[in-house]
């Protein structure tokens, strides 16, 4: 598939996955869009032991625009402080990846990426839903 409708299927699918129910007044985070994330953090380490600039800032800017709906759903919950502030820290993160990828500098990649994925897993550790 194009890459371009790749990205506009898949946008499509996470808008899909963020909706819920009709009427739900706060958007659900369904197993899709937490299973893209993972795959993405997973594609973004390899990516930058790569040193594969393109396919990491890739990833780290699609990761940036997935926690800003996970940060959307949080805020919309009202009861959820440390999942919002740990959402804004991995998007934070993730454009900082994309600062030292255009830098060259993978090896301060690589640190930061292992950091947003402990902000995940700190996150999960809280509100993850068995």
């Amino acid at each position: 598939m194009h890459k371009a409708m790749h990205k506009a299927a898949f946008t499509v699918m996470t808008l899909a996955a963020l909706a819920g129910p009709a009427g739900s007044a706060t958007p659900e985070l369904g197993v899709d869009i937490m299973q893209s994330i993972e795959d993405l953090n997973k594609s973004l380490a390899s990516h930058i032991a790569l040193r594969d600039a393109r396919g990491s800032t890739s990833d780290a800017k699609e990761l940036d625009t997935l926690f800003a709906d996970v940060e959307a759903h949080f805020v919309a919950r009202g009861d959820a402080e440390n999942a919002v502030a740990l959402s804004k820290k991995t998007r934070t993160l993730a454009l900082q990846i994309v600062r030292f990828i255009e830098a060259k500098d993978f090896g301060a990649a690589t640190d930061t990426a292992t950091d947003l994925a402990r902000t995940c897993k700190t996150c999960h550790n809280f509100y993850k839903k068995e």
